[in-house]
């Protein structure tokens, strides 16, 4: 019977420390929370893509790295939309039934049209960082910007075209591989800028998927007797289109839309994107103290300048954590980030109208000169 005693006593604090260790890992290896990305990271488009990608990455590295989401790990889930419609579906529907509670992305206009339908269907929101296109504005659905519309950029450009009468007779190139971005900014900016005064002389679409001779644009936009030109697509192309234009004619004034805002765009356009005049939505120049911190890290964590993309991405994925954060159990995901008032994103406060747009996004013109984004006055 004494031995007995002990060896019992043995096993009930061997069984209650199993217990207990049970107990423990059981909180330390909580189930994660998945959050989803979205964009093109292969092509010619993939500019956008990884630099959000990477804005994504850091926001969710940071939260982990302070204990994670209520004691929870985040995890991320990539997947390439590869600028491709019917591939976009697919990883929208892929990342859907993975079990995220939120997607960010797309990077661009044409992919949030196959995407957001694929959000609505599920339930979960979908906020894009660079998607402006006013196909998506004013409807009650999972779809999220923080980035402003075709209307308002569109309608900027063209008021300020009237105000300082530089261009009156304007040739447009435009990419219909993202015709869900760039025809409906030319829809609108042809509104604007001839009920001002100005004409469209012609109008020049090209797709990035085929072959395209930017020497024949080139020769079409000055044959039309074209004062300026705008471009509307990515950097590369832009830059090209630019380096074929001022060949033919280095007096003919240029713009172009914050797709074309990239490092690309300087390194391929090289004196041919002196003086082009485009739209920002970030001030890079900025010396506030939280965004100096963020670009130091980043470029540190990625090797390359921190951009407007990686900062719209950095800021949609903290939008989707807090609003994650503040929810409580069962809570609408949707409604908890429509009445999120006081996020205080890296340039200035962000929050959302009833239809997930942002209220009064950041919106300015800057011209490159001596190879730098200038914010013009």
């Amino acid at each position: 019977m004494l031995m007995k005693m002990p060896l019992l006593s043995l096993v009930r604090n061997l069984f209650t420390g199993l217990v207990i260790c049970l107990m423990l890992g059981s909180c330390q290896e909580q189930p994660p929370v998945k959050l989803g990305f979205t964009a093109a990271l292969t092509g010619r488009a993939a500019g956008l893509g990884t630099a959000g990608r990477n804005g994504f990455t850091l926001a969710v590295e940071q939260m982990n790295a302070q204990g994670g989401l209520h004691g929870k790990p985040v995890e991320i889930i990539i997947r390439d939309n590869q600028m491709d419609s019917d591939t976009a579906s697919k990883v929208a529907l892929e990342l859907t039934a993975s079990g995220v509670s939120a997607i960010i992305g797309p990077m661009t206009s044409q992919m949030a049209l196959a995407e957001v339908p694929i959000s609505n269907q599920a339930g979960i929101p979908l906020i894009a960082p660079t998607v402006s296109t006013n196909l998506l504005a004013g409807q009650d659905d999972f779809f999220f910007r923080i980035y402003y519309s075709n209307a308002q950029a569109a309608e900027l450009l063209a008021s300020r075209l009237a105000a300082t009468k530089a261009v009156s007779r304007m040739a447009v190139i435009y990419d219909i591989g993202n015709r869900a971005y760039t025809e409906d900014w030319l829809r609108i900016f042809r509104k604007h800028f001839e009920g001002m005064g100005g004409e469209i002389v012609t109008t020049l679409p090209f797709e990035m998927s085929q072959d395209t001779l930017f020497t024949t644009l080139a020769n079409e936009v000055l044959s039309a007797g074209a004062e300026g030109v705008l471009i509307l697509a990515n950097a590369l192309d832009t830059a090209l289109i630019c380096q074929q234009v001022f060949k033919q004619n280095a007096s003919i004034a240029r713009y172009a839309t914050g797709w074309s805002y990239s490092d690309n765009l300087l390194v391929f356009g090289g004196q041919a994107v002196e003086g082009l005049t485009l739209l920002q939505s970030a001030d890079l120049s900025s010396q506030n103290e939280p965004f100096l911190a963020l670009k130091k890290e980043y470029e540190e964590r990625f090797r390359e300048p921190l951009n407007f993309p990686a900062v719209h991405a950095y800021d949609a994925t903290r939008m989707a954590l807090t609003a994650l954060e503040r929810a409580t159990p069962g809570a609408d995901l949707k409604q908890v980030l429509l009445d999120m008032d006081d996020f205080r994103g890296l340039q200035g406060p962000l929050a959302f109208d009833d239809f997930g747009d942002l209220h009064n996004p950041r919106i300015f013109l800057a011209q490159i000169f001596d190879g730098q984004f200038v914010r013009l006055k």
